[in-house]
């Protein structure tokens, strides 16, 4: 099964990003309560759980030269890049939208490295220019 590439939307500007993985991971903010004892069994571990799910995303991909769809913005990896900086910078809830389905996700790490190529003009079309990681939450703008 192939996995969708990821887009990212927010003022006008539509990035794709060629995923290799996408992760959902939930992150519960659970504190564990373990009352000392002189016994020598260990005490049960009491929880105190206040249900604070995190739904968050790690997108795993790559930048490249071309149009991954009809209405991306930039051909270039090297503007592709440049626009999600711009997006994320800004500090705002973006849409990403992944198998069909859209996100309101806040951007907390934007991770992109520099991939070795054989064009130096970036004119090859389906070039990979940019590996990019990036994590986000979901959930809405309070500001």
């Amino acid at each position: 099964m192939a996995i969708d590439n990821v887009k990212f939307a927010y003022g006008g500007i539509i990035v794709y990003v060629a995923v290799i993985s996408v992760k959902e991971n939930y992150l519960n903010a659970i504190t564990p309560l373990t009352i000392p004892t002189t016994e020598t069994t260990p005490n049960t571990t009491s929880l105190i759980n206040l249900n604070k799910i995190e739904d968050r995303f790690t997108v795993t991909g790559h930048l490249t030269n071309g149009k991954l769809n009809a209405t991306e913005d930039y051909t270039s990896a090297e503007d592709k890049k440049n626009g999600l900086k711009t997006m994320f910078g800004k500090g705002n809830v973006v849409v990403m939208t992944w198998e069909g389905t859209d996100y309101n996700v806040a951007v907390d790490k934007y991770e992109i490295g520099y991939e070795a190529r054989d064009d130096d003009n970036f004119t090859q079309e389906g070039e990979i220019a940019y590996d990019v990681t990036i994590s986000c939450i979901v959930g809405v703008d309070l500001v």
